[in-house]
């Protein structure tokens, strides 16, 4: 007989034809593992992408600036993706392999069910001899009153759920013991659509964020309540000189509330509300120092330098003997410094590690120090007395309205600044929830194995005593192990035959018949 024609087919299943033959797809196996390979090669290329191209999209327009139309820059900006798991094929691959993971469930979840919840029964064919006159089952005779009660209870004892039925004089008996393992793989493919269903959620509605924060400062946390302070960074090193972690100490607020201290490490997150504090970074302030080091040397008024308006070269507001020898100070960020030998004080005002002049006045050229300045404030008997910019790398080149005094910017000390990244996880009960279900499915599957026995007891021969052919067979189980078989027939049948056969003894210590032997004529006899 052939095949129908595929129109045929189409008019046999209905005006719904086009969504069973979609769900014929999704529920197919090969295209499962087809998704899964693409979906594999994808991550691949995402993963090499953000290890091997730091800038991509908007991050190479601002990395190479100008450059926009040559063609490997315009590649960078315009096809290589910023963020490779966040784009519409990924996340399309993850929904086609999130439609099949369903289908393939909802294809399987009835049969799986039914034989994980139900006892079901053998055809009473199913022990009758096997092909070529071999028995597919375990018949021994056995001489008991109670023949099928004693077997229940050993079932029982087997942690095995017990169901009889009678049929005119012939008993069955059926068993089935971890009948739940049937649900593991269903509860697997659950478990990985809750992942991937979480997964998505994340990609679509998670934010990640990098914050800098320098000790002291508090930052606000977008779209939130919260708001974290930093109280102090540090960095760590091994006594050979090398960096070995560097840590956040911070509290974190709620609104007005505090709501939890903690100290940030690199694989050390602080995790509240679905919000995950990561330490990913450190850099130098470029705006902050911790001090500044300055030395007040005569000598520095007496170099030749160019002579600036209200700087000339000699003239001090203290005498030159008052500094005949170099006297070198510190000057803390945020306090006032008395300069000895003259009637003025001195703090930090401004500090740029990387200065330059433009149509808007002093701004930050980079993060780098290629031209560290500080601009120092002056008082004299508590009154303001000026401002002057001195320059790291130009000790000659102060410019300001300060006092006229030899000083000169020798050091300073960095405030480093600690680099977090707020990440926010909306789909993270998911991806949890999966996680436990995908680990429930795997012990169901790979620990238990569902095991279903038969027996049928039929009585027969006559005498004082009842006496009962029992056929049994079990299914699921191994065949006894080969060190523990002590006759030919236990070859052949599981350890769990062998105890319910030993329970009720058989006539002369043997079966009848067993899978793939009998007993020959003189033994029955």
């Amino acid at each position: 007989m052939t095949e129908a024609p595929a129109a045929t087919r189409r008019k046999r299943r209905g005006r719904w034809w086009p969504l069973r033959e979609l769900y014929d797809l999704l529920s197919d196996p090969s295209f499962a593992i087809l998704v899964v390979i693409v979906l594999a090669v994808a991550s691949i290329i995402g993963l090499i992408l953000i290890d091997q191209v730091p800038f991509r999209g908007e991050m190479a327009r601002f990395r190479y600036p100008g450059r926009e139309n040559e063609p490997g820059i315009w590649f960078l900006i315009h096809i290589v993706p910023a963020s490779p798991f966040r784009t519409v094929l990924y996340r399309t691959l993850l929904a086609l392999l999130a439609s099949s993971l369903l289908a393939c469930t909802l294809k399987r979840w009835r049969r799986a069910s039914h034989l994980a919840l139900t006892i079901g029964e053998a055809p009473e064919s199913a022990f009758g001899p096997g092909p070529g006159g071999a028995s597919s089952a375990l018949v021994w005779v056995a001489r008991a009153p109670r023949a099928a009660e004693s077997i229940v209870a050993a079932l029982k004892r087997s942690l095995f759920a017990v169901r009889l039925r009678q049929s005119g004089e012939t008993t069955f008996v059926s068993g089935s013991r971890f009948g739940l393992a049937r649900l593991g793989p269903i509860l697997t493919h659950v478990g990985f659509l809750l992942l991937i269903i979480g997964a998505l959620w994340l990609g679509a509605a998670g934010v990640s964020r990098q914050v800098w924060m320098s000790p002291g400062d508090t930052a606000p946390i977008p779209e939130s309540s919260l708001s974290l302070a930093l109280e102090d960074f540090r960095v760590e090193t091994t006594p050979a000189g090398e960096i070995s972690q560097y840590v956040s100490r911070v509290t974190l607020f709620d609104g007005d509330r505090e709501v939890k201290r903690a100290e940030i490490q690199v694989n050390r997150p602080l995790r509240y509300r679905g919000h995950s504090f990561y330490q990913s970074s450190y850099r130098q302030d470029p705006n902050l120092v911790r001090s500044v080091s300055v030395v007040v040397d005569a000598a520095a008024g007496e170099t030749g330098a160019p002579t600036l308006p209200g700087h000339g070269a000699g003239r001090h507001d203290a005498a030159p003997q008052d500094f005949a020898m170099p006297v070198s100070l510190r000057i803390p960020w945020g306090e006032w410094v008395a300069v000895p030998g003259t009637p003025y004080t001195v703090a930090i005002d401004t500090f740029f590690i990387d200065l330059r002049i433009d149509a808007r006045g002093p701004t930050l050229a980079s993060d780098e120090p290629r031209n560290p300045a500080v601009r120092l404030s002056f008082r004299r008997d508590g009154e303001p007395a000026g401002e002057t910019w001195y320059f790291l790398f130009h000790p000659d080149m102060p410019v300001g309205s300060g006092p006229d005094l030899p000083l000169r910017v020798t050091d300073y000390t960095p405030l480093m600044a600690t680099g977090l990244e707020v990440v926010t996880h909306p789909g993270a009960g998911w991806i949890w929830a999966g996680f436990a279900v995908v680990t429930l499915g795997t012990l169901l599957a790979f620990l238990l194995h569902h095991e279903r026995v038969w027996l049928r007891l039929q009585p027969t021969g006559t005498g004082e005593s009842v006496a009962w052919e029992i056929a049994l067979i079990h299914q699921g189980a191994a065949p006894q192990a080969p060190e523990f078989v002590r006759e030919p027939w236990e070859a052949s049948v599981t350890p769990l035959a062998i105890r319910l056969l030993r329970v009720l003894a058989p006539d002369g210590g043997r079966p009848l018949r067993w899978p793939g032997g009998a007993a020959s004529e003189e033994e029955n006899a």
